[in-house]
């Protein structure tokens, strides 16, 4: 699509929404960094269960369906000595139906000290994936679902006019004479908030960035080195009209990049990319609408949902999952609501429409979610 075509639906977007918000995803389904000075000196057990149903009807070149109906545990043991330092051990588990193994069980190790209330480190297992706040062509929401925890080391700043993140992944690690790599991702997530929250009007400026590192010095492994750089940067500006049937009505416009800077790059087809995405966000609690616009060129993101991408990363040198210059109207439907202390619930539906081919990929799924943290013993 000409670029001159794309700004003028840009500016319709504009004129339509003139206000925005950070783009969708389960709000019941994230965790807080926060360390809460009244659970001081306290040993506690916390349950967290989810189960969920996600179907994904996708028949585009570059991405397969997948149904994914299970349940997600994690019990953990938790002490916080003070208002500053918490540790958590416990053991995290999914279960898919229709099989008798679990498809992960690992341990679930974190150390978190906060500096301040609003700044904290975390060791171990990290306050990840939905957490960052990184846009879906960045990151597939539904990895919280199907993802291994994120592990290593994180620094979060949680403040009212300024949010930070910025974390090492690390996926594999490696001992000397090991016959593989290393596998880590670095990112960052920052949004500056150039309004007051209790101003009606806001105005947010969002920066994300992930880089995605293969390789090592002390392995043997045959595999070529690789690094995958995606990076975001945007808008986002709406109002809050604070109504019992519309609490806000927003817009975000992100420019998304993608570099490869491997030292082989015979793995995929094309070295770098850029993408555009446009989203009208109505929140209406419980329930949120959001319809967007994506148009790329030789996109790819390593997390990113990959119905926003080139190329199909299972298949990533067949001509025929490849698709250079992509044109997609996205639309979501979502309910998420808590219904009881503890308990939440979500349901959802995505359509992405490939405006080129006329053809429409979709999704649609339900969460319940039982979270609750109860005391042992108060020392």
């Amino acid at each position: 699509m000409p670029v001159a075509k794309h700004t003028y639906i840009i500016c319709i977007l504009l004129a339509i929404a003139g206000k925005a918000t950070a783009q969708w995803f389960p709000e019941s389904l994230l965790d807080s960094p926060s360390i809460v000075t009244a659970d001081s000196n306290r040993l506690s057990l916390k349950a967290d269960m989810t189960g969920l149903f996600k179907n994904n009807e996708y028949f585009s070149p570059v991405a397969a369906g997948q149904t994914y109906p299970g349940v997600i545990l994690l019990p953990a043991l938790t002490y916080q000595a003070s208002g500053k330092f918490r540790a958590e051990a416990g053991a995290y588990m999914v279960k898919f139906a229709g099989r008798n193994d679990f498809s992960l069980l690992q341990p679930f190790l974190r150390l978190q000290y906060a500096f301040t209330p609003k700044f904290s480190m975390v060791l171990g297992n990290l306050h990840g994936d939905l957490n960052h706040r990184l846009i879906e062509p960045l990151y597939q929401w539904e990895q919280h679902f199907t993802a291994r925890p994120e592990s290593g080391l994180q620094f979060v700043w949680h403040g009212d006019r300024l949010f930070a993140d910025t974390w090492i992944n690390w996926e594999r690690y490696i001992e000397r004479n090991d016959n593989f790599p290393e596998v880590l991702t670095y990112g960052a997530s920052v949004v500056g908030r150039l309004f007051a929250p209790d101003k009606r009007f806001f105005l947010n400026i969002p920066v994300q960035l992930l880089i995605h590192h293969q390789g090592g010095q002390i392995d043997q492994s045959n595999e070529p080195g690789m690094m995958l750089t995606n990076a975001a940067a945007g808008i986002s500006t709406g109002y809050r009209l604070n109504r019992k049937w519309l609490q806000s009505v927003a817009i975000d416009i992100y420019d998304a990049l993608y570099y490869d800077n491997s030292s082989n790059h015979d793995s995929r087809p094309y070295e770098q990319g850029q993408g555009v995405y446009s989203v009208i966000h109505l929140d209406a609690a419980p329930f949120a609408l959001m319809v967007g616009y994506w148009h790329s060129e030789k996109f790819y993101a390593f997390q990113g949902e990959p119905l926003f991408a080139s190329f199909d990363r299972y298949n990533p040198l067949d001509p025929l999952s490849q698709l250079p210059v992509r044109n997609m109207l996205t639309a979501k439907f979502a309910f998420d609501k808590t219904v009881y202390k503890g308990i939440s619930i979500g349901a959802y539906a995505e359509t992405y429409t490939d405006t080129d081919r006329g053809e429409t990929d979709y999704s649609f799924g339900v969460h319940l979610r039982f979270s609750k943290v109860f005391t042992l013993k108060q020392f």
